[in-house]
């Protein structure tokens, strides 16, 4: 039976591993899998949407597994599900709250939930009748002896998924009595697999058969009791899910993740059955992708199974009927590996409910006289940390990443390629790393490596004063009775989250982490950032037309805004780009763009000549003369011309001045008059075309104020902001030039005036209304 002293030993556990996992924090993405959740849960978590809208540049293919699809309404969507998502945004809120980099922050998900998989373990096998030394024993060799340490790194769903499949296989150890409790457990927590990785469905027979033990009810209504606790358990998460998939999937005329399609795919299944047993043995037992060489503690698993079958057979039982389903299922896919990643990445979701297999073998080891069993113990541990010092420390991309690529150059198949990497020694990722231990960058955040050695001690004093914290914890429960008082529980469960939150707190300290900015443009970015923090609103969208500088942005961007990571292009534009920009239009009533580059350096100016002749600039910021933000008004409401037939000295005739907008000018003594109210949009269209060609250029000044006295509100530019020469247009040809204006004025009466002055002298040009033409009276209430 667990005590209240077990439940403080797994809280000391989870907390000791957290501390070492935050020790060797990476705090940065390596797969657009990463970057595609965070994306979502981003978005969500600022507007309300699950969309990926920042990896827009992807190339999506219909029928493959993307980390995105196109919905019909041409948004991209996430090809995953939600529960992982969901579960980044509390730490999305906390970032905002500490300041801290956003994506820093969500990627301490990792960390917490191998912990908690550390401590649910432990608990687990108490409930097994296993004694705390084993226990112990079992899950420290988990949390540090298999790959939940290196993917305690990463954002990736299989660590998620594998603790809500230890939590179904032991609901009946964790809680065997009242049965209802039981089994609402093991429903809630198979939901929970199953809305963070849907391949977890392939466990329900094995965890039908573990749990039957627990279904030998006396009565029929306890039967049904348990069955519809199993079921509310399971459609408290489920139901939820199914309306994300209602509302984020509904009409996605692509491949989408469901059990069916996903295993009839061409694209992603093989079920030749040389190939299958090809890919089972390299993700079981192959040097460079073998679970078992990855994980060396699994091998206590295979021991002790056997043993498990003795006493508890269904568990058993169950638990390999889940590893050989799983095992078979993807053995079929392409993709058996998982992608960039440390290891047989599929096979995450099998350890924690693996190692309670292992428990009977720890148990025999530790049996007295310990002679031979602890040092044998103890050896088999240190030689299990060996391939997870080898992930943490150095980033998978820098040997696996490009080996792969390197040998897809070769082999233009990556399914072969990645054999190459199984078998073949010389490619073997956990001997390449310990190689490059020395000369390559270390994965950890804290440790940086330029003309010397830069180490982080703030995030290091945290990480190791947790450790003692929960050593101590440890310590003082090996004397504490059983019965524990319920205060000394919530002490340890505070001090848990007070070690979480310093390790939060701590992450300023990597604020300038140089893998976000590998370009080394932090000095123009968080400049822009900033401002779109404090100036961007709700509604608002952002086209980023750099998507390298995605990482950064998703980091540090906070401004409740959808934002598109896509690239530029020649003008004109391609289809696929207007089509994008005339939805951005329709649906978001203000346009910031993002150009990485000045006038003088354009190389694609596509989008910023489509925005400006279907959109209304209000102002351009540029930073050191480099990099832009610009924001638009997007077109809204019916034209209404408020002026013409204006002809200056130089050959420029106004052919109309019209305003667009849902307010209709009303006439006046001498001119329209325009009401509107505080901070209203204002969107100026002027017609122009050359009576005869003009010699030169003059600049266009359109000003709001008062008669006499400086403008409050000004744009003074070439037309079409320089981008159409004056001195090129033909004779009679009308040219749009777009202007727009956010009224943030005091309650009063102005005046709209435009104009032309020669950029040289600062002289105006006369016109046949004077140099200054009054086009507009503008009431502000």
């Amino acid at each position: 039976m667990i005590t209240r002293r077990d439940v403080g030993w797994s809280l000391g556990l989870g907390m000791l591993a957290f501390a070492v996992y935050f020790l060797t924090y990476s705090g940065y993405p390596i797969s657009d899998d990463e970057r595609a959740m965070f994306a979502s849960a981003s978005s969500f978590q600022k507007i309300g949407r699950f969309t990926i809208h920042p990896l827009y540049y992807l190339d999506v293919k219909p029928g493959s597994a993307n980390v995105g699809m196109y919905a019909v309404s041409g948004e991209m969507v996430p090809n995953y599900e939600p529960l992982q998502i969901v579960a980044m945004v509390p730490l999305l809120g906390l970032s905002d709250l500490l300041g801290t980099g956003r994506f820093q922050t969500a990627m301490l998900l990792g960390p917490m939930v191998a912990a908690a998989t550390v401590g649910a373990l432990y608990l687990i096998l108490r409930g097994l009748n296993f004694s705390a030394p084993t226990a112990t024993a079992t899950a420290l060799l988990f949390a540090f002896g298999t790959m939940a340490w290196p993917y305690s790194q990463r954002l990736f769903r299989e660590p998620l998924a594998g603790f809500w499949l230890l939590l179904a296989f032991g609901a009946p150890f964790l809680i065997p009595r009242p049965p209802e409790a039981l089994f609402f457990l093991a429903g809630l927590a198979f939901g929970g697999a199953v809305a963070t990785k849907q391949s977890a469905l392939i466990a329900l027979p094995g965890l039908l058969m573990a749990l039957y033990p627990s279904m030998r009810f006396p009565s029929r209504r306890m039967a049904l009791q348990a069955g519809m606790a199993a079921l509310a358990g399971f459609m408290i998460v489920m139901i939820p899910a199914h309306l994300y998939y209602r509302t984020t999937l509904a009409g996605v005329p692509a491949f989408a993740r469901n059990v069916v399609e996903y295993s009839r795919s061409p694209e992603l299944v093989l079920s030749e059955p040389e190939q299958m047993v090809r890919r089972a043995l390299a993700l079981t037992v192959s040097p460079g992708k073998g679970v078992l060489i990855y994980s060396p503690a699994l091998l206590l698993a295979l021991a002790g199974l056997g043993r498990l079958f003795r006493t508890y057979p269904f568990l058993a039982g169950g638990l390999t009927a889940f590893a050989a389903l799983h095992l078979i299922g993807y053995s079929r896919q392409i993709i058996w590996w998982g992608g960039l990643s440390w290891g047989p990445r599929y096979m995450i979701p099998l350890i924690p409910g693996m190692m309670l297999a292992a428990a009977p073998a720890v148990a025999h080891l530790l049996r007295p006289p310990r002679r031979w069993g602890l040092p044998l113990l103890i050896g088999l541990g240190l030689l299990a940390m060996l391939p997870q010092l080898a992930g943490v420390l150095v980033d998978p991309r820098v040997f696996e990443g490009e080996l792969d690529r390197s040998l897809y150059h070769v082999l233009r198949d990556y399914p072969q390629a990645m054999e190459r990497v199984a078998w073949d020694l010389a490619y073997n990722p956990i001997l390449g790393h310990w190689r490059m231990l020395d000369g390559a960058d270390p994965a950890p955040a804290w440790i940086r490596k330029g003309p010397g050695w830069h180490i982080l001690w703030l995030p290091i004093a945290i990480s190791l004063g947790a450790g003692l914290c929960a050593l101590g914890i440890l310590q003082q429960l090996r004397q504490a009775s059983e019965t524990l008082p319920g205060r000394n529980l919530l002490l340890i469960g505070g001090l848990s989250v007070g070690a979480f939150l310093a390790a939060a707190w701590s992450l300023h300290a990597i604020a300038d982490d140089p893998r976000y900015d590998f370009h080394e443009n932090a000095r123009f970015l968080r400049p822009m950032i900033e401002d779109l923090n404090r100036e961007a609103q709700a509604g608002d969208v952002l086209l980023m037309t750099y998507p390298y500088f995605g990482d950064y942005f998703l980091n540090w961007l906070r401004a409740p805004v959808d934002w598109y990571g896509i690239f530029s292009a020649a003008f004109p534009l391609p289809e696929p780009q207007r089509m994008l920009l005339d939805r951005v239009l329709a649906r978001h009533p203000r346009v910031w763009l993002m150009r990485p580059w000045n006038r003088w350096h354009e190389p694609e100016p596509g989008i910023e000549r489509y925005l400006l002749e279907h959109a209304y600039k209000v102002r351009e910021n540029d930073y050191e003369d480099w990099m832009r933000l610009i924001l638009y008004l997007s077109p809204r409401g019916g034209w209404h011309i408020v002026g013409g037939g204006i002809r200056w000295a130089h050959g420029l005739e106004l052919s109309a001045a019209a305003i667009q907008g849902e307010t209709t000018p009303i006439s006046g003594a001498d001119k329209p008059i325009l009401h509107l109210q505080r901070g209203a949009p204002l969107r100026l269209t002027l017609i122009w075309q050359a009576v005869r060609p003009s010699p030169s250029s003059r600049k266009v000044f359109v000003h709001i104020g008062h008669p006499d006295q400086p403008p409050l509100l000004q744009q003074d530019r070439l037309p079409q902001d320089g981008w159409g020469r004056i001195e090129e247009w033909m004779p009679g040809w009308p040219v749009l030039d777009r202007y727009g204006f956010l009224l943030d004025l005091p309650p009063g009466r102005y005046i709209l005036r435009i104009g032309f002055y020669d950029e040289r002298t600062g002289s105006r040009e006369p016109s046949d209304h004077g140099e200054v033409v009054d086009l507009l009276d503008l009431e502000v209430r």
